[in-house]
């Protein structure tokens, strides 16, 4: 029997709506919330942000290569040892006087890749009220330096069979002690112009001394000099590392002179 051509038609239809029946495309989920993973949109990131937080993340480093570095010893606000006290009042104070800090020392620094020249910080250009880098960096720039360097030292007294550390230590023949002296060295690069903090380094050194030689204040003083010029030529070594990856950085792409 031969088809009328509209009922071949219609049966293609009908087979068709069958197969379609039959299959079917799902379409895929939809995406993740990426707030599950911390991921929030930049404005709304930007609202989320401690307001101090956002200050320290806005800041850009302003430095130019070579740059010219200004050194400061700072201690806190307290700070004495047997040569006396340090310079300042506030929230620290400032060693001016080159108790472990030597003329090699700053050629160590000077002879760094991209360092133009190397100052010492000044105690006339300090003034007596210290709290924040913001004085630091004020004599800093007097001295036309673009990046400050800051370091401090953290030196312990232990007695051998104590991890607590001594707040005093018996001095003369008759105190056969051992006593530990440990200094950690812990140092910040900082830019002059606005504190944008390039890197950190830290160091640490150890010696371990009889107190039986220490006969007067000065013999002990000269223990801590020694671990802390120990801990100080340590921490030059770091810095040269922390150094070449702030030039590696921030050298290639140099900011506009006058800002």
């Amino acid at each position: 029997m031969r088809l009328h051509p509209a009922v071949i038609i219609l049966l293609f239809v009908f087979a068709a709506s069958i197969q379609s029946g039959c299959e079917s495309y799902v379409v895929p989920g939809p995406a993740a919330q990426m707030q599950a993973f911390g991921v929030v949109p930049p404005g709304e990131r930007e609202q989320l942000t401690d307001h101090q937080i956002r200050q320290e993340l806005s800041r850009k480093p302003l430095a130019t290569f070579p740059a010219n570095l200004c050194v400061a010893h700072v201690q806190g606000a307290s700070y004495r040892n047997w040569y006396g006290r340090a310079y300042g009042r506030g929230a620290y104070s400032v060693i001016t006087t080159r108790e472990v800090q030597t003329e090699e020392h700053l050629k160590r620094l000077a002879g760094m890749p991209m360092v133009q020249a190397v100052a010492p910080m000044s105690r006339m250009l300090l003034p007596a009220d210290l709290h924040s880098d913001m004085e630091l960096r004020q004599a800093a720039a007097k001295l036309h330096t673009q990046i400050l360097l800051i370091y401090t030292f953290d030196t312990d007294y232990y007695d051998e069979n104590s991890a607590t550390p001594l707040d005093v230590v018996t001095l003369g023949f008759r105190s056969h002690k051992k006593v530990r002296i440990t200094t950690t060295a812990s140092a910040a690069l900082l830019d002059v112009r606005n504190g944008y903090v390039y890197g950190v380094a830290e160091a640490t050194a150890r010696n371990e001394q009889d107190t039986s030689s220490w006969n007067n204040q000065e013999k002990a003083d000269e223990s801590r000099q020694r671990t802390e010029a120990e801990a100080f030529d340590r921490l030059l070594d770091e810095l040269a590392t922390t150094w070449t990856g702030i030039v590696q950085t921030y050298a290639t792409a140099q900011p506009d002179a006058g800002s």
